[in-house]
């Protein structure tokens, strides 16, 4: 993929993400690794909807700018921290997807148990990470120890990191991942039992190849 076409389609899933609800305003970032090992990532201070490729910039692994006339997201030490552990993924979506928010706010684990096999088939395993004041290095810190083995990232009461070799992966990992919260906090409200899963049966759901 070119560079061209890299700067296209983070610009197409930045207005995606925001189209969709995940973000408001300026909130949210989108980064891909490129080839170089430079990563390039969205602004900060740009309203999502209006973003354009001229928008973008090119930070390397240390957060330093190498690229772009804008000033790269105040969020990207903890993309770079998930890159520095996860050399498999090639792509970090971060959003503030309310049902996802709302689940830690209220104090909730949705991913406890399992009640769609969805959840368990492309989620994998969900990790959640401690409060950590945005725009800061504490977000790094906190993703740290638990972005090892998961491609989605919960911050409490911030958002989400998804992660993928791509940009359609780590938007589709975002867009399952509020669906499910979504309809947790739908079936709590009810009063209802909620209907999980048997344990040894999301296992299986977790390795089944797609």
């Amino acid at each position: 993929m070119t560079i061209h076409e890299i700067k296209k389609k983070i610009v197409q899933y930045t207005r995606l993400v925001q189209s969709r609800g995940y973000t408001v305003a300026s909130e949210g970032n989108i980064s891909v690794r490129l080839p170089d090992g430079y990563v390039m990532i969205t602004p900060t201070k740009i309203i999502k909807d209006f973003i354009t490729e001229d928008d973008l910039v090119v930070v390397d692994m240390d957060g330093n700018h190498v690229d772009g006339a804008r000033k790269a997201t105040t969020e990207r030490f903890t993309h770079l921290t998930i890159y520095k552990k996860r050399h498999d993924i090639d792509c970090i979506v971060h959003a503030h997807p309310v049902y996802t928010v709302l689940s830690t706010v209220i104090g909730t684990n949705p991913f406890e148990e399992i009640f769609i096999s969805e959840a368990a088939m492309f989620l994998k395993k969900v990790a959640f990470a401690k409060f950590a004041k945005p725009s800061t290095k504490e977000g790094a810190d906190a993703v740290r120890d638990v972005c090892g083995n998961s491609d989605v990232i919960v911050i409490d009461r911030h958002g989400s990191f998804t992660c993928g070799k791509d940009v359609e992966t780590a938007f589709s990992l975002l867009e399952i991942l509020e669906k499910y919260c979504k309809m947790y906090y739908l079936a709590s409200m009810s009063g209802k039992p909620i209907n999980f899963i048997d344990s040894s049966i999301v296992e299986e759901l977790r390795n089944v190849p797609y």
